[in-house]
């Protein structure tokens, strides 16, 4: 009851949720209140419109209920997210392989298995095509509903396009960054985590259209990152948009000051992320643009 009643609350501080807004139309606030303090056990159609209401699979918490080690859990994936970041794959799969966390929790497995795969790969240990087989499999064989909590149905697809485009496919990259964005760019969610995850999709969608020389096309999608980025308040890739930007404006051989404006901007977010591998390139490579 515990853990259910710290993870029912997380979702609902991170959704932006009132402890009354969540019990609207389910149950009375006071039980909400005490469900969230683990002090009673909600009835199973009560757990399964909180389910609904926080955009969370009725499985991931039941599981809760035979599980212990929900807040392990969440200490796991952030050690590897952050690793992930580093670039880190060696101590990705140590921390994978040294997991001694329950086996049957089920979307944990799936994410595990996902980044292992992924971790794999780009030490070379497994080929491309295997990547790709296994993160199909893992889709293919999953439940839809538990793959799809926390978006990691999107973000396994987001890997296949890019390993498809790491190695020359860029057609089938392409082919996966549209399907992702056509089904889930326009919708308007209140997880608003999920558009990091789309505005990473729109970026890489960006680069492989400019080196495939489609520069109308790369433009639109720099476009489209910039103005997602802006709504959902998410500016962690606005420099490199602007940058892109700039590039393809100068193989459109537009207005001098249109090229100048994307770079001056693109360096302005670099430095204010305090970036400077990206402010070195612009520097170097973009100099004549920037007085």
């Amino acid at each position: 009851m515990k853990y259910l009643g710290l993870e029912i609350s997380k979702l609902r501080t991170e959704l932006g949720f009132s402890q009354k807004e969540l019990a609207k139309d389910i149950c009375t606030q006071s039980t909400i209140s005490r469900i969230e303090a683990g002090e009673v056990y909600p009835a199973i159609d009560t757990l399964l419109k909180i389910a609904l209401k926080l955009q969370v699979p009725i499985e991931y918490f039941i599981e809760m209920l035979f599980h212990k080690n929900v807040l392990e859990s969440e200490k796991l994936i952030n050690d590897i997210d952050y690793h992930l970041k580093e670039h880190n794959y060696k101590k990705v799969i140590s921390i994978i392989d040294n997991n001694k966390l329950e086996k049957d929790n089920i979307w944990l497995n799936l994410y595990l298995e996902y980044i292992l795969s992924t971790a794999k790969y780009y030490l070379k240990i497994i080929s491309p095509e295997k990547c790709i087989e296994n993160l199909k499999s893992i889709i293919k064989f999953s439940n839809p509903t538990t793959i799809q909590f926390r978006f990691l149905q999107i973000k396994i697809n987001n890997t296949i396009a890019n390993v498809y485009g790491e190695n020359g496919e860029s057609q089938k990259c392409l082919y996966h960054y549209n399907k992702i964005l056509k089904e889930h760019i326009h919708k308007n969610y209140s997880d608003y985590k999920i558009y990091r995850t789309l505005i990473t999709v729109l970026f890489n969608k960006c680069k492989i259209l400019y080196d495939l020389k489609e520069y109308d096309t790369s433009l639109e999608t720099a476009n489209q990152g910039i103005q997602k980025s802006k709504e959902s308040s998410f500016m962690f890739l606005n420099g490199q948009f602007l940058y892109y930007k700039g590039q393809c404006l100068e193989k459109k051989a537009a207005p001098i000051e249109e090229i100048k404006a994307a770079y001056k901007q693109a360096l302005f977010f670099f430095e204010f992320q305090e970036l400077p591998f990206y402010i070195q390139a612009i520097n170097q490579n973009k100099k004549q643009f920037l007085h």
